[in-house]
């Protein structure tokens, strides 16, 4: 299982890592590129499976690494300083700040996070997801001739398209279940080679950079990346702290602050979904030590001018899904697939990472890559990251037929709760996340948006009971259970079913 594991998992770190170092490639004027967000996926990622406490956790430039990233370079470009000495500071008081919240065992209060603020930035993930691919592939457009922007709508909304097709193989008719499997756990990575070879066939390599040596408004957008393993402005590896001056280096506390707010959230976020109950793992959680890893990683990235690192959503939570044996069993009258086992391991992880380091042996070739594919590959990731929230089933809700709602999964509550408490309670939910989203597109204070999300934490405890009412919040927010639950899981109406925030009924990438 685990040879075929990690080759399949590779394209769901690396697709949108490249895609990130793209748009940071261009949002920082060229200061940072894939180069720099390749090395820091496998530095860190190596780091945290061999000594990470839960190393099914993944780890990697996430979106919102990337705007966060974008901000501090947008907050030291106003302040007239130097953006990689100031972006090194920045990572150094988020590192102390790291070891100092893990060494004071306050990742406790990781336990006040609940199902309603996983699902809501488990869903801002997505929309960034889905605006970044829609953003790019309209773009074009404007920047394109037309001939180059069909073709990258093309690839983008044919990778999309085929990887939700075949990874929903499992649900066909046709081929027996090995076969249907084989191509579910196939079918994301066959989809991004296809289309990312479609541009290079007949006709269509008129239309690349390669054909004409530079990328210009007659060809499709490619991936500026050095001829060699270098950073992207030629500077040395290792950043000089002194280069930047004392009332910066003390200011850069305040983003630091911000970013550690953020990964105590994200980070912590995507270990408690990637071990969940409904995983049933033997192994238990280490979230101080791995905090303090996580800490130690972004030690080492500020020092080599490369971005952060934390858990990924969705990434981090399918990996352990990927590791499950299942059935399926009925529940409540429908069918649902049951965890029953878990091959727990730190090699998947290692692997992974690994081979996305060896991309920088050839980091030309990664050059090759049409960023329209890799915009696809995003669409499809934010589309398969709604299967199983219960927060977008909620919004679905609205518009499913009152004799088909047991489709939408939402035994815990339905009918135990008013419809226009449901309501409500979920338009409440999708005005935060709007709110939030919009703070991420705004120039000067996009790097506050993990604030946003940090306000969910009180807000769910003391705020919403006292709207909608404790018992009805309490059903609304359940909590998943562990297989060995599922004799009482099945009284309660609520089999031992993976449905995560993250992790879709039968989806995986």
């Amino acid at each position: 299982m685990l040879p075929t594991l990690t080759p399949r998992r590779v394209f769901t770190s690396i697709a949108p890592a490249i895609t990130f170092a793209g748009v940071l490639n261009v949002d920082t004027e060229g200061q940072l590129g894939p180069v720099e967000v390749i090395l820091s996926t496998f530095v860190t990622g190596s780091m945290f499976s061999i000594f990470g406490g839960q190393p099914l956790c993944i780890v990697g430039v996430t979106g919102p690494v990337t705007i966060f990233t974008v901000g501090v370079y947008i907050l030291a470009d106003s302040m007239d300083v130097e953006f990689m000495p100031f972006y090194c500071w920045v990572q150094i008081w988020a590192a102390l700040m790291h070891f100092a919240i893990a060494a004071f065992n306050l990742c406790d209060m990781i336990d006040a996070v609940s199902r309603y603020s996983c699902e809501t930035f488990g869903m801002l993930i997505a929309t960034i997801y889905l605006y970044t691919g829609i953003r790019h592939l309209v773009e074009y457009f404007n920047d394109k001739d037309i001939a180059p922007a069909l073709l990258s709508l093309v690839l983008g909304l044919g990778t999309a398209w085929l990887a939700l097709t075949l990874s929903a193989a499992r649900d066909w008719s046709i081929l027996n279940k090995t076969t249907r499997v084989l191509i579910a756990d196939y079918g994301t990575t066959f989809a991004v080679i296809l289309f990312c070879a479609v541009p290079y066939w007949g006709d269509n390599y008129d239309l690349t950079p390669a054909s004409v040596g530079n990328e210009t408004a007659a060809t499709i957008a490619t991936l500026n990346v050095p001829d060699e393993f270098d950073t992207a402005t030629g500077r040395g590896w290792l950043v000089d702290p002194s280069a930047c001056e004392g009332w910066a280096i003390a200011f850069a506390i305040v983003p630091g602050a911000v970013l550690t707010v953020l990964f105590f959230f994200d980070h912590n976020v995507s270990s408690l979904l990637c071990q969940a109950p409904e995983f049933g793992l033997k192994k238990g959680p280490a979230y101080h030590w791995d905090f303090f890893m996580v800490g130690l990683q972004i030690l080492v990235t500020g020092l080599l001018g490369i971005p952060p690192v934390n858990g990924l959503i969705p990434q981090a939570p399918l990996h352990t899904d990927s590791l499950c044996d299942k059935e399926t069993r009925e529940v409540n009258g429908r069918k649902v697939e049951v965890v029953v086992g878990c091959h727990e391991n730190r090699l998947s992880n290692l692997g992974q990472a690994v081979i996305i380091g060896c991309a920088l042996f050839y980091i030309k070739g990664v050059g090759f890559l049409p960023i329209a594919a890799l915009d696809g590959l995003f669409l499809y990731m934010g589309i398969a990251s709604f299967g199983g929230n219960s927060f977008y089933n909620r919004i679905v809700l609205l518009i499913t037929d009152i004799t088909r709602v047991e489709a939408r999964g939402l035994d815990m509550f339905y009918g135990k709760v008013p419809k226009s408490t449901v309501h409500k309670y979920t338009a409440l939910q999708f005005f935060i996340l709007l709110c939030i989203f919009i703070v991420t597109l705004l120039p000067y204070v996009s790097a506050l948006f993990p604030l946003g999300i940090a306000i969910l934490v009180p807000l769910r405890i003391y705020k919403l009971p006292e709207w909608f009412g404790k018992e009805n919040v309490d059903l609304l927010d359940a909590e998943g259970v562990a297989p060995d639950a599922e004799e009482a899981g099945d009284e309660a109406g609520i089999g031992p079913q993976t449905d995560l925030a993250m992790v879709g009924d039968n989806t995986e990438l």
